[in-house]
């Protein structure tokens, strides 16, 4: 059995391994796949045979398979449009209610609304399916509901790229910049414009917390316990508390953290936590999950521009650990120390990036520009 008429990549395979559905798995467009047996084919499809049952045909060279709960609805983002809400329904299994999808417009449809509610988008538009309207009634109903969400576009503009991560939405796209970008959190269209960082180690990474010295003399940052605050992480110096990160990993499986501070005047501290046991060990404690101070050595990349003391010899952190205890609810006051030297530190007027304010010890001092941000993914 397959699916025709809806592969939009084809490529070749390794004979028995699961790059087929390891690539399905890593693209959010991705619905199912076909694959042909005996030369390692792999087909994706933009579709399920829920969706489309006329195309399920069979086919004696090939298999068909759907990608499971981590599939997108169809419709959901603009990079998987459907051609109607019953396509979206048939797919969904009657799961979408009074929610907004992206629908793809026929040319004679798309031209009329162009004429007419010249604020819709130009390729797609959407639609909404509601409990006490049935779908398969005359088509007026339909063209009703099309209008009525065209008019509110007009007064809320469609979100372009929108997806529940930075990831996600670099997974459909890999070719985009730096900037602002809608998700979808909790995937109910409740959606927050954030700061993605779409370049840096692969892209997708969201920007979490952001410490920017604007006065040098009196510099200042707010401590958000919300993690919606996170879209204002690019307008003004914020720490989201560890009970902010806690509710944010609830919403999003993030598995990696982004620690990153520089100075004008000093060096630069830029790490990731690995990808094994000990970097998610990281992410546990940081996100408010765990108490347990998790072990330095292991847990972590440098990055390329990574020139600090403090990465380069973890022995040399305090109790070979990440962390501190402290007052006050947030972990990210203090991600590292080195005994008596390098300090990742934020609290009231103590600021320090790889260096220390305290006796003989190297502090570079702050001048205007210097920053501490946290990204996860």
């Amino acid at each position: 059995m397959m699916l025709k008429g809806h592969t939009y990549k084809t490529f070749k395979t390794a004979p028995g391994t699961l790059e087929c559905r390891e690539a399905c798995l890593a693209d959010v467009r991705c619905q199912s796949y076909n694959v042909v047996m005996f030369i390692a084919i792999c087909e994706l499809n933009d579709r399920t045979k829920e969706a489309r049952p006329e195309d399920f045909v069979k086919n004696k060279n090939r298999y068909y398979m759907v990608k499971g709960p981590k599939r997108v609805p169809l419709g959901s983002i603009r990079e998987l449009p459907a051609e109607s809400c019953k396509e979206i329904k048939a797919s969904e299994a009657g799961q979408v209610v009074n929610h907004f999808v992206w629908r793809q417009i026929k040319k004679n449809l798309k031209e009329k609304q162009q004429v007419g509610n010249g604020d819709c988008p130009p390729l797609s538009c959407a639609c909404i399916i509601r409990k006490d309207i049935s779908l398969r009634t005359k088509s007026s109903i339909l063209t009703t509901i099309t209008k009525k969400l065209c008019l509110s576009l007009r007064k809320k503009p469609a979100f372009p790229s929108l997806g529940h991560s930075c990831k996600e939405i670099w997974n459909a796209s890999s070719h985009l910049r730096d900037g602002e970008y809608w998700i979808d959190l909790k995937r109910n269209r409740d959606v927050l414009k954030v700061y993605c960082d779409m370049t840096t180690e692969g892209g997708g990474w969201l920007l979490v917390s952001n410490v920017v010295v604007d006065n040098p003399s009196s510099p200042r940052f707010s401590e958000e316990s919300s993690y919606h605050e996170i879209r204002n992480c690019h307008k003004k110096s914020l720490l989201l508390t560890t009970d902010a990160m806690k509710e944010l990993r609830t919403h999003l499986s993030f598995t990696q953290l982004r620690f990153h501070c520089s100075t004008n005047k000093g060096r630069t501290l830029h790490l990731t936590t690995a990808a094994n046991n000990s970097g998610e060990a990281v992410v546990q404690y940081f996100s408010g999950q765990t108490d347990v101070s998790p072990k330095a050595c292991g847990s972590f990349v440098r990055m390329k521009d990574d020139n600090s003391k403090l990465a380069a010899d973890c022995n040399q952190w305090i109790n070979k650990e990440w962390g501190a205890k402290i007052s006050g609810g947030n972990r990210f006051r203090v991600v590292a120390r080195a005994s008596g030297e390098h300090y990742w530190y934020l609290y009231r007027s103590l600021w320090e990036c790889d260096d220390l304010n305290s006796g003989r010890a190297e502090y570079f001092g702050l001048s205007t520009g210097d920053f501490w941000r946290i990204f996860v993914r």
